[in-house]
């Protein structure tokens, strides 16, 4: 039987009855204790410096004694208003030395925890007018801050997690073109891309082939899965909206053998996040095993025979 690791948004933990963030009363500890309840979870990401502010490491750590959840990565968070005109790329060269050290604070972390994904979304890098950022010089101060991070942790992974906007009007690294480029000209093993699901529906990408594409060439170190009506981050149920695409997915997953963690990346803002996350959990467990079932079919170009084999598999019409 396949073991599966699956992680989730911890903040989820701390949401619903309208609400998208956690409000104040809630700290990390409580968030786990939370976590913890959910069926089928196996692990947790951290955001560094954002869940180390009302509790220490060491408080975090013993939380996670009292369960059996361990941390898979380190997702940075960038303080505003520091970097809320950018990080890495931005203008004022203090700043950028900030970001920077900032990563390498969370990649101690990361250690601490015994994991080594640091995963990198660029929220802030970007721009909303024309004329407004220099893209040659942002995407050369971008380059070599992850080359830097590289190559002083070569024992850690730092992965791009790409959207195509918000905060920011449009972002610097705005489709999986764009994020390969960048991990091409950074040219280092241990510089990848985690895909979310919901983004590449933002940016109008299948988000199949953006992963069959980051998969082959070994660059893909991690996923998020989520669902969404396209025009937004929505963070919906698995498979709630775009269930072919979903098997699509999970298809090249498996064939392109994928074995990082699933995280789901969604926003219970009005239900149970406990139930919502179990489900997210049955949900996925359910399509890769029916993708599982592809393992031997090839793509033809034959478009009746694939909807028809996906829909038997999304339908179960026999």
């Amino acid at each position: 039987m396949t073991v599966r690791s699956f992680s989730t948004r911890l903040n989820s933990f701390g949401i619903g009855l309208g609400k998208k963030y956690p409000d104040e009363s809630w700290t990390t500890v409580k968030l786990i204790a939370e976590a913890a309840k959910v069926k089928g979870l196996t692990s947790l990401e951290l955001n560094y410096p954002e869940h180390f502010v009302k509790n220490s490491v060491e408080e975090v750590k013993a939380a996670l004694g009292s369960t059996k959840l361990n941390i898979k990565g380190i997702q940075l968070r960038w303080p505003a208003p520091k970097f809320s005109n950018g990080g890495f790329a931005n203008d004022d060269q203090e700043i950028r030395r900030a970001a920077i050290d900032l990563v390498k604070g969370a990649s101690e972390v990361a250690r601490q925890f015994g994991t080594d994904h640091v995963l990198l979304w660029p929220a802030h890098d970007g721009y909303e007018y024309p004329m407004q950022m220099d893209y040659v010089a942002s995407w050369n101060w971008f380059r070599d801050a992850l080359i830097e991070l590289a190559d002083e942790n070569p024992d850690l992974r730092y992965s791009i997690e790409y959207k195509p906007a918000e905060p920011r009007g449009r972002t610097l690294l705005n489709t999986t073109g764009a994020v390969l480029k960048m991990i091409s000209d950074v040219n280092r093993k241990n510089v990848g891309v985690t895909l979310d699901f919901g983004h590449l529906l933002m940016a109008g990408e299948n988000p199949a082939q953006s992963a069959a594409l980051c998969l082959k060439d070994g660059n893909m170190f991690g996923l998020q899965l989520n669902d969404s009506h396209g025009a937004a981050d929505d963070g919906l149920l698995v498979g709630s909206i775009h269930l072919p695409e979903t098997i699509e997915l999970a298809y090249y997953l498996i064939r392109e053998n994928y074995t990082g963690t699933y995280y789901f990346d969604t926003d219970p803002v009005r239900e149970n996040p406990i139930r919502e996350c179990e489900m997210n959990i049955e949900r996925m467990n359910h399509i890769l095993d029916k993708a599982e079932k592809l393992a031997k079919f090839s793509p033809t170009g034959d478009a009746l025979a694939s909807s028809e084999l996906l829909w038997e598999l999304a339908v179960g019409t026999k």
